[in-house]
């Protein structure tokens, strides 16, 4: 099966209050286009559902044509920019 969509996500954690928070990036690699997935709160696969559900795939059967990149530890200011929130 080819890959049709590469997702990478950026995690940031605030240590103080415990919550993690996350923005997405999701690339077609058939026409190269990106859509941005803004900051928001959510944690463990929180990240992948939103995102499946922004693509319309229902559920989590595991041979969909999604790579995802999951890049934990990240800055605040670096999430939130990625996602298009700057």
């Amino acid at each position: 099966m080819n890959i049709k969509y590469l997702v990478t996500t950026k995690e940031w954690r605030d240590k103080i209050n415990g919550n993690t928070y996350f923005s997405s990036q999701i690339e077609n690699l058939e026409n190269g286009t990106i859509k941005k997935i803004p900051f928001q709160y959510g944690y463990g696969t929180q990240s992948e559902y939103v995102c499946k559900n922004y693509l319309g795939f229902e559920g989590f059967p595991l041979d969909l044509p999604i790579r995802f990149v999951k890049i934990p530890n990240c800055k605040k200011k670096e999430v939130k920019s990625f996602g298009g929130n700057y």
